[in-house]
């Protein structure tokens, strides 16, 4: 089972996350995952996931807050992708810690950010 560019410590990572019990994934974070993948792929690789994760849909709070988060971003010159504070709205309102390897975008108090073992 390969969801991320078929990368061994990121099946490891899902296998290890998973077997703690209560894994989410933002209904954003699925579609980008859809996005990298040809019909033959999501049809084996889609049920998989909706196995592993419970998916945490796009809200009117998450919107607002993904608004927010950019919004003080672009005070301090920065530039948030829409795509990526919404993410970060989802694992704040939603109280989960956020597992990414671009961790780029998400330099926020707020957040809480999975240190990655397999990332060394």
């Amino acid at each position: 089972m390969i969801f991320s560019k078929k990368k061994e410590v990121a099946v490891k990572l899902i296998e290890d996350l998973a077997s703690l019990g209560n894994t989410a994934i933002s209904a954003i974070s699925v579609a980008e995952l859809r996005a990298g993948w040809d019909k033959k792929e999501a049809l084996i690789y889609l049920p998989h996931l909706y196995n592993i994760f419970v998916v945490i849909s796009l809200t009117q709070d998450i919107a607002e807050k993904a608004g927010e988060i950019r919004e003080k971003y672009s005070k301090q010159g920065k530039k948030l992708p829409t795509v990526d504070a919404l993410i970060a709205a989802t694992a704040i309102l939603s109280k989960y810690c956020l597992v990414t390897r671009n961790t780029k975008y998400y330099s926020i108090p707020e957040i809480d950010l999975y240190k990655n073992i397999y990332d060394s």
